[in-house]
């Protein structure tokens, strides 16, 4: 079962809306949300003691210093994740086994930007890592990861 603490609240944003989870039910349901989003939509999730903006407010920053990008493909059921702590780390998810026949996944849609191959890792990793992330703000340790582009 998914665990996440009170103060902590989940963004997620996917074709630009902003979507909360504030408890474990809600959780749940977010990341199945973007774990099932169509694959031309990219996800970002942020993990932080308040509810992400899209504008700066009087009481602080909008967003925190971390974020988890993640891009799926259900029918294939892969996934790829960057993680992102401004200032100090930019790393993709890493699969091994990747080969030639590994899919790549798209990093972003406006730029038409594109994840390595090696991004490329199972569905239900990529699961147990976006929900690692989710419940603790930082980096998941439940992947390998690589430098990101």
């Amino acid at each position: 079962m998914t665990t996440i603490s009170t103060a902590t609240v989940v963004t997620a944003v996917l074709d630009r809306t902003f979507h909360y989870a504030y408890d474990p039910t809600e959780l749940d349901q977010l990341i199945t949300r973007v774990i099932e989003a169509p694959t031309h939509e990219v996800g970002l999730c942020y993990s932080w003691d308040r509810p992400c903006r899209s504008w700066r407010a009087p009481e602080g920053e909008a967003f925190p210093e971390h974020s988890l990008r993640v891009a799926t493909d259900p029918d294939r059921e892969i996934g790829a994740l960057s993680y992102h702590h401004y200032q100090h780390e930019l790393l993709d998810s890493h699969n091994p086994a990747a080969g030639e026949e590994t899919p790549p996944l798209l990093f972003d849609p406006e730029g038409d930007l594109w994840f390595p191959a090696s991004a490329s890792i199972p569905l239900e990793q990529a699961r147990q890592a976006i929900t690692e992330y989710c419940r603790t703000g930082t980096r998941p340790t439940s992947v390998e990861w690589q430098p990101g582009q």
